[in-house]
C-alpha cells in the first residue's frame, strides 16, 4: 500500500514542479534595459511622471551618486522626486545632453534583478563630459521592472582647471571651519 501511495505522489509531485514557468532571461535583461533608458530619457526631457514611472514609489527606493567633489544620498521615493523637481526647476542648463551606456551586466533573481554599467554622458556637440559606472537594482511591481536602488560612481569629472561641484571659499574660510574649539585647559 505504501509503494502505491508513494508511486502516486511522486509523479504528481513532478508534474507540478515541472509546470512552474520558466523565465526568460535574456527578455527580461531587455526589459531592465529598456527601463534604465526611459529612466535616463524621461530625465533629459524633465519629465516627472515619465520618470516616476520607472521607479518604485516608496520609502525602500535610495539614491547615491559620488563625484569627486562630494556626494548625494538620499532615501525614499518622496526624497528622490524632489530632488529631480528641484533640479529640473533650478540646476538642469539647456542643450542637448545626452548618455551612453555600455558593458551592460545584469543578474536576474526572479522578481528582482541588478544591473552593472559604464556611463558616458555628453553634451550637445559630442563632447564627453564626465563617466561614472552605475549599478542598480530593480523589482517587479505588477509585473514591471521598477529601479529601486540607484547608485553612481564618477569615474572622471571636469577637468581641473575647470568649473566643478565644488563650493568655492574665501582664503581662510575652509580652515576656520576645521579648527579646534577652545577648552578651559588651553586657557
Amino acid at each position: 500500500m505504501k509503494k502505491y501511495l508513494f508511486s502516486l505522489i511522486v509523479p504528481v509531485f513532478l508534474a507540478g514542479s515541472s509546470c512552474q514557468d520558466k523565465i526568460d532571461i535574456e527578455k527580461e535583461k531587455a526589459a531592465i534595459i529598456a527601463v534604465i533608458e526611459e529612466e535616463t530619457e524621461a530625465f533629459f526631457d524633465y519629465d516627472i511622471d515619465r520618470l516616476s514611472a520607472t521607479h518604485v514609489q516608496d520609502e525602500t527606493n535610495i539614491r547615491l551618486t559620488a563625484t569627486k567633489s562630494g556626494y548625494t544620498y538620499d532615501v525614499g521615493w518622496e526624497k528622490i522626486k524632489s530632488f529631480f523637481l528641484d533640479y529640473f526647476e533650478n540646476e538642469a542648463e539647456p542643450g542637448d545632453f545626452y548618455e551612453v551606456k555600455r558593458n551592460y551586466k545584469i543578474k536576474v533573481y526572479g522578481e528582482s534583478a541588478w544591473a552593472v554599467f559604464d556611463n558616458d554622458y555628453y553634451n550637445g556637440e559630442d563632447e564627453l563630459l564626465s563617466t561614472s559606472i552605475h549599478a542598480e537594482f530593480l523589482e517587479k511591481v505588477h509585473g514591471e521592472w521598477k529601479l529601486v536602488f540607484y547608485t553612481s560612481i564618477y569615474t572622471s569629472t571636469w577637468e581641473d582647471e575647470g568649473e566643478n561641484e565644488t563650493e568655492e571659499f574665501e582664503e581662510g574660510q575652509a580652515e576656520s571651519e576645521t579648527e579646534e574649539p577652545e577648552t578651559k585647559d588651553s586657557e
